[in-house]
């Protein structure tokens, strides 16, 4: 992704704001170095030696908060799984409809990728990198959303059909616009198109 990102994407948030750690510690600066550059490097194109020289530390002082790159990546990987899910559910009212959850589901996407342009930025290009190997921590709005398939499948509110595809396809709506707006290509904020996503996504859930 270097270099193809838009300018100034992660411009806005603070060098020692941390993503589970307390903002300001070196915990946190260690966190923000080591998610922007993966955000921009991926993983396997970042070094400990990259991600401590970013946040002004030794790599040994490195070590002493996380005992590897991989385990730093997954931390705030995990991380930033869990804070979408409870994005969505900390906003629903019992009985939500499906597109109640879809737009609450599309809503926590867009208010992530506007508030905090590296965590989405992450999340959108490592999600196959760490659930693949080892799961995702527990919390997962993919898992979410294709059992929110299943009950309104059942219910008879959408056509019966592969919940996981129709899951994956209703997701794909915000993703690929997501990376488009990572890009560069869509002109307006994300949250604009919370209505036009929420739509796609029902006629996806309603055809597929």
């Amino acid at each position: 992704m270097t270099g193809l990102l838009r300018q100034g994407l992660f411009d806005g948030v603070d060098a020692d704001t941390g993503v589970t750690a307390k903002d300001g510690t070196t915990k946190a600066r260690i966190e923000r170095a080591a998610l922007m550059l993966f955000a921009q490097h991926g993983m396997d194109g970042v070094s400990v030696k990259q991600i401590a020289a970013a946040c002004g530390i030794s790599d040994g002082a490195m070590y002493r908060h996380f005992p590897s790159k991989d385990a730093l990546g997954r931390q705030i990987f995990e991380a930033v799984h869990a804070r979408l899910e409870a994005l969505v559910t900390d906003n629903l009212a019992p009985g939500a409809s499906l597109e109640d959850i879809a737009r609450a589901l599309t809503r926590a996407y867009c208010h992530l990728a506007e508030t905090d342009p590296a965590q989405f930025a992450f999340h959108l290009t490592h999600r196959n990198y760490f659930i693949a190997a080892s799961g995702d921590g527990g919390a997962n709005p993919s898992n979410l959303m294709s059992a929110c398939v299943v009950d309104a499948m059942e219910r008879g509110e959408i056509p019966k059909g592969d919940a996981e595809l129709k899951s994956a396809m209703a997701l794909g709506v915000v993703m690929q616009a997501a990376e488009y707006s990572l890009y560069g290509r869509l002109a307006k904020p994300l949250t604009h198109y919370v209505d036009d996503f929420t739509r796609a996504i029902m006629a996806v859930l309603h055809t597929a």
